[in-house]
């Protein structure tokens, strides 16, 4: 059986891609497997509540962050992205490895790591690497405002740093994907505009 396409959506704070990704999935039902990060797998799933719902979470510097993501991320791959790989579908991964770039890399500063990082991604992905990521960029002030309006429930320690961390989170995605295959939209703009772009991109993908 043919591999399925392996596809990730990032973006920063607030730019809609979960609900585009929802979108997706009532597009193309069954042959998309939705999945996200952290999490994804019942074992990553737990190490999603200590990463963000933790109490002690917003005092973890980069290094934990670092080696809690890593962590699920092979237990996401091995349990949920492989299989559904194999069987030939369509993996739409809500955040990837980017964002343990931008995230841990750049925004909290964890430039030490970056060289383990790429030998860490080489090693945990090796041949299941994404076909492509999506990044969906957005002004970090934007994309605040609008995650400032969903319920508490839907907030993390991250939402709630300074500005200057999620303009060094946008400036480490644009870093990362140069560095990969990728298309950028511009979630700024209206919500079916964006959609559109968006399934475009992914049938362009999938069609290849």
């Amino acid at each position: 059986m043919k591999r399925g396409k392996f596809i990730v959506i990032d973006s920063g704070e607030g730019a809609g891609k979960t609900t585009q990704i929802k979108r997706l999935k009532d597009l193309y039902g069954n042959l998309v497997v939705l999945t996200r990060e952290p999490g994804g797998s019942p074992y990553a799933e737990e190490i999603r509540n200590i990463i963000l719902k933790s109490e002690n979470a917003g005092q973890a510097d980069a290094k934990v962050m670092f080696s809690l993501y890593w962590a699920a991320r092979a237990d996401h791959l091995k349990n949920t992205i492989i299989p559904a790989l194999e069987k030939g579908k369509i993996v739409v991964c809500d955040r990837f490895d980017s964002s343990t770039f931008a995230y841990q890399i750049v925004a909290q500063d964890g430039r030490e790591l970056e060289k383990l990082y790429w030998e860490t991604r080489e090693i945990f992905l090796g041949d299941t690497k994404p076909d492509l990521y999506i990044y969906f960029d957005i002004d970090p002030k934007i994309g605040l405002s609008r995650k400032n309006g969903q319920g508490a429930d839907e907030r993390n320690h991250f939402e709630d740093r300074q500005i200057k961390f999620h303009d060094a989170l946008r400036k480490g995605f644009k870093e990362f994907i140069k560095h990969v295959p990728h298309e950028i939209i511009d979630a700024s703009q209206p919500i079916d505009v964006v959609w559109n772009n968006f399934k475009t991109v992914v049938e362009k993908e999938i069609n290849k």
